[in-house]
Parts: C-alpha cells; structure tokens; sequence
C-alpha cells in the first residue's frame, strides 16, 4: 500500500468455519481456534497492525435452507451468533488495542439462484432476503458496539435484496439480485432448475467484497 508502506496480509482464515468453531476449535488454526491464533497474533504485534478484518456468522445459518425447520433452525443461529460474535469481538478488540480498526462484513445471499426454478423455491428464495436483512442487521449492530466501526456493506454490493430493478442476463431478465449471486457467487444457475449449491464468492465476487471493504477503510483513517 503507497500509504502505509511494508503493509503484509497476514491470512487466518479457515473455510467452513462458524461463530462456535472459531472459539472452540479449528482444524486448520494452529494455534488450537481461530480466536486464540489471531489474539497470539495481535498481542505479539501490539502496535504494529494497522487494520483487522474479519468474516464471520454466515455458516451458523447458512445450512437453515434445507433444515427441516428453517424458521427455528435461523433463530437459534442468530441466537449463537449474537453470544459468540460478542464474544469473539471482545477479545480481539482487547487484543488488538483500542486504537487498531477492525471491519466486519455483513452478507450477500447464497440461495437467490434458486428464484430461476420459479414455484415454491422462487417464494423460498425471495424469503431467505428477509433473513438475510436480520443477520445483516445483527452484524452490523455487533460491529459497531464492539469494534467501534462501521461494516463493510456486502448486501448492498451484491443488491441482495433488491428484487424490483429487473435487469437482462444470461438466465434472461431477472431481479439484480439473482444476476448478481449468479454472477459473482460459485453456485450453479440455470432457468427452471434449482441451483447447484455453493456459497463462496467466485473470483468476480470477492473483487466486489474487496471493494466493499475499500470503500470503509478509507473512513477509519479520518475518524
């Protein structure tokens, strides 16, 4: 970075990872958790980080779309998410100091693709935006209280929610928000199908979260 020179990404990220593994146990964290490896890390580079960033609570929920009680299966994850969130936040926010940024990212939704096999998955699919506005709002309000900053806003990128602006696409004219997931997420679209399930980002998707992220750090550095 030209304005903070000798800048290094340090990566401590597990895939698959949830709120409760990253406390209790991760299997490729070294130091035993996720949450005990980046507090290692913070305490022994006390002063010398610049910025944390951190992407955590999807997977607690994300498994809820073929749950066979969706409806209890998202409230008790927000449930866990809202304790081990704070929890998790606490501790890196007394690690890192009460100077070092720490950015969280909220959601894009990982099911929309489903919206182009019409019927009662398009009604599941426009459903699953209204969980994904709650977790978002959750997050958010973690965020902030804990880490005294603002949330890279990923749902606003990807327009998750946003199924009024109809716009053309290889599936042909689809809400923004089915051409967006389809478009920058690894799941699998085709009209009149379910999605092929996925839920990670293709290379397209996290040049988008990235930029979500850009477009926060640049604050912190006037607050």
């Amino acid at each position: 970075s030209p304005k903070v020179p000798g800048l290094e990404l340090v990566n401590l990220a597990c895939s698959g990872e949830t709120t409760a593994s990253f406390i209790k146990g991760s299997t490729c964290a070294r130091g035993g958790s996720q949450l005990n490896e980046a507090k290692s890390f913070l305490k022994r580079h006390l002063h010398h980080v610049v910025l944390v960033t951190i992407d955590i609570g999807g997977n607690d929920i994300v498994g809820c779309a073929s749950a066979s009680d969706p409806t209890g299966c998202v409230a008790t994850g927000l449930v866990t998410i809202k304790k081990n969130l704070t929890a998790i936040m606490t501790v890196l926010r007394r690690a890192a100091g009460p100077s070092t940024p720490i950015v969280g990212m909220n959601y894009y939704d990982p099911v929309l693709g489903d919206w182009l096999a019409g019927g009662s998955l398009r009604s599941l699919a426009v459903a699953s935006a209204k969980v994904l506005a709650t977790l978002n709002t959750l997050l958010a309000s973690i965020y902030l209280r804990t880490g005294k900053g603002p949330t890279a806003d990923v749902q606003n990128s990807f327009q998750s929610l946003n199924f009024s602006k109809i716009v053309p696409s290889q599936w042909g004219r689809v809400p923004i928000a089915v051409s967006r997931a389809c478009g920058w997420l690894d799941i699998r679209c085709v009209r009149g199908q379910p999605e092929g399930f996925g839920d990670d980002p293709n290379r397209s998707g996290a040049i988008v979260i990235a930029g979500a992220f850009m477009r926060v750090i640049p604050k912190l550095a006037h607050s």
